[in-house]
């Protein structure tokens, strides 16, 4: 049985989550509960943008996105769920800062020695959820070049380095205004691609958009952005009332769109198996397996977040992930070094009784970047539509406390 087959057997034995009840976004409280997860999102990839400046370590950014989630989730929902348990929060995808080659899944460790460099290009990537419902976001920048200041270089990135981060942002952009209640998730596929086309770049392989569930980043439907028509989703795919959809672009100028696994020392993404139950054999092992379940529950986190916890989890986690209790989601690169990717990401909630749709974690300003390449009138004339922005919602520990944890 695959990971996600385990996660959605477990998700689905949880009391009181049937499909009609756990998603509805008629829900005030799960719909405040979104938005919360969506402001804290948002809030955290700002604070990690504003760092990425030249000097700025890479390590230090991914626990400064990571420490922000923590700490901004810990005072909301901290009562009791229906069934008596904790409301877990925090951490749904951890802060992940790859730059240049590097494509996905790099959380690096604060004393990595990495700094980031002017024209360095740089995606973010981070994930909250509030009682598992889930926000995700993601962005791409360019360092400047002066001085390591944050305002943006004088003179636009030209040439291929533009090319593939106006694909990926105008893709993005067009896939957000496709999610909507009866659309068509090859419509999406088909607009990734076409945009990709335009701007000569491809959609990197075996990246894809996803229908979110609760406690569940990459749930039943999978929209892939692959060149390749074959992959293209089925005509009777669509989306429907109460879905939550990550439209994930990462797109690419190389010849060559694949990925290969990278060793970076403890900058790789862990995950919970959950279908997994068996004995280790060292107490330190116990120990940081145990850790990891309480804090992280079913969603990545970073090693070195689980090792920042008690440094003593180090010597127990080679065991752990031996095991296959916790699984490795490895650092990608691109297959071709000298490549440009970008990467951004938004989520968008489907709402019900014909209300549209409303996009939850809200766009950023692109880089600085310009291309010589021109869009199709279709895809300008999708960019044109407006999109409903989800407000952040907080509320104080104590209203959280009295409110229904359902």
């Amino acid at each position: 049985m695959s990971q996600l087959a385990r996660q959605m057997q477990m998700v689905d034995a949880l009391p009181d989550q049937d499909d009609s009840t756990w998603n509805n976004l008629a829900d005030t409280t799960v719909m405040q509960k979104y938005q919360m997860a969506g402001g804290f999102a948002n809030a955290a990839l700002r604070t990690v943008l504003s760092g990425c400046v030249a000097g700025a370590s890479v390590g230090r950014l991914c626990t400064l996105g990571d420490e922000y989630i923590l700490s901004a989730t810990a005072g909301v929902f901290t009562g009791k769920g229906k069934a008596g348990s904790e409301v877990e929060r925090g951490i749904a995808f951890p802060t992940c800062v790859n730059v240049n080659s590097v494509v996905l899944n790099h959380a690096s460790a604060a004393d990595d020695g990495l700094v980031l460099a002017a024209g360095d290009v740089v995606k973010v990537e981070l994930g909250v959820h509030v009682d598992g419902y889930v926000a995700t976001a993601a962005h791409t920048l360019l360092v400047g070049n002066n001085g390591g200041d944050s305002v943006p270089v004088p003179v636009p990135a030209t040439g291929r380095v533009a090319d593939a981060v106006c694909a990926a942002h105008v893709a993005c952009e067009a896939a957000v205004r496709l999610v909507r209640g009866g659309a068509s998730h090859a419509a999406v596929f088909q607009a990734v691609n076409r945009v990709a086309a335009a701007f000569g770049v491809r959609p990197v392989v075996g990246t894809a958009s996803h229908v979110v569930r609760r406690f569940l980043l990459e749930a039943d439907a999978r929209i892939e952005h692959s060149s390749d028509p074959a992959d293209a989703p089925a005509p009777a795919a669509r989306f429907a009332d109460n879905d939550v959809v990550a439209i994930n672009i990462v797109m690419t100028d190389a010849h060559d769109p694949r990925l290969a696994e990278a060793d970076f020392l403890h900058a790789a993404v862990l995950q919970r198996d959950v279908g997994l139950a068996r004995p280790l054999r060292l107490q330190a092992a116990r120990n940081a397996f145990n850790d990891a379940a309480h804090v992280f529950g079913v969603f990545p986190f970073s090693e070195h977040a689980l090792i920042r916890r008690d440094r003593a989890h180090r010597l127990g986690l080679p065991e752990v992930i031996k095991s296959g209790l916790l699984a490795v989601r490895p650092v990608y690169v691109s297959a071709e070094p000298t490549a440009t990717t970008a990467h951004f990401k938004a989520t968008v909630l489907v709402l019900p009784n014909n209300q549209g749709s409303m996009r939850l974690t809200a766009p950023f300003s692109p880089p600085y970047v310009h291309s010589d390449k021109s869009i199709d009138d279709e895809t300008a004339a999708l960019l044109k539509q407006d999109v409903r922005i989800a407000k952040a919602k907080t509320v104080s520990s104590a209203h959280a406390n009295t409110m229904d944890m359902s």
